[in-house]
């Protein structure tokens, strides 16, 4: 859904903001949860090997799982809560531990909270569907607790969403229906806040990888039609020096 043109997806809009200067690369898997998330996960990153002999290098990977994982247990995607964060780390470790072969000591990493559960509206949803509530508003704010929690232990920047569309309700005297379309999925209203608080904390935590720190890849075509020898303009950067992979691991 982040890419949903619909809902003002906001891997839509970082892909708008890092275009011709970084790729952003989505791998969201709809209803997953960490425990099928960690085989995924290393099928996806590539090893200390294939980092050496690859142009494009990973910069920056966003880890965004929890509100699959807060399913009641009466749904199969739920996920107690001492594995959930013990699945966390394992996840930051595959990128983070130099005893993992997929070690990348370039790669920024940031978890990312799931938002608040809307449960009235949730609920709603779940009864057109003919099913009992699988979610409640409290599970949602424990699993966004433990994100912050393993953040803090393992000193990754964490982008908490929870917290900022829940300001946001009591700031401006809003509805979380506002910001969720079913009570679960962010809306486009949510999707913005996300991608807010997305470049807000690179620019803060990583302005090296901001935007507007980046030069854009290639010339302005104006500047080629004054030049004679446009050709010799028209070469690309070292991949090294400018490529990433933005992996959304969003499961909702």
């Amino acid at each position: 859904m982040s890419y949903n043109p619909a809902l003002q997806g906001f891997g839509a809009n970082l892909a708008n903001a890092y275009q011709r200067k970084i790729d952003v690369i989505n791998r969201g898997f709809s209803g997953y949860n960490t425990d099928w998330a960690l085989p995924v996960f290393k099928q996806l990153l590539p090893t200390r090997q294939e980092q050496a002999q690859q142009a494009a290098s990973v910069r920056l990977i966003t880890i965004f799982f929890g509100a699959n994982d807060a399913a009641l247990p009466i749904s199969f995607q739920h996920v107690p809560l001492d594995r959930f964060k013990k699945n966390l780390n394992m996840l930051l470790d595959l990128v983070l531990s130099p005893d993992s072969r997929f070690y990348n000591p370039k790669a920024r990493v940031m978890l990312i909270t799931p938002p608040p559960l809307n449960e009235p509206q949730w609920q709603r949803r779940c009864e057109e569907n003919g099913e009992a509530l699988n979610r409640t508003a409290e599970s949602a704010r424990v699993y966004a607790d433990a994100v912050r929690e393993v953040g803090r232990d393992c000193e990754v920047v964490v982008v908490d969403l929870w917290t900022k569309i829940m300001d946001r309700c009591e700031l401006e005297r809003r509805d979380l229906s506002d910001f969720l379309f079913d009570g679960l999925h962010l809306n486009g209203n949510g999707n913005q806040v996300l991608y807010d608080l997305l470049m807000e904390t690179i620019g803060h935590e990583f302005p090296e990888i901001h935007p507007d720190a980046l030069e854009m890849e290639l010339p302005y075509w104006r500047e080629l039609t004054t030049s004679k020898d446009f050709e010799k303009n028209l070469i690309f950067q070292k991949l090294t020096d400018l490529k990433t992979i933005q992996r959304n691991y969003k499961e909702q």
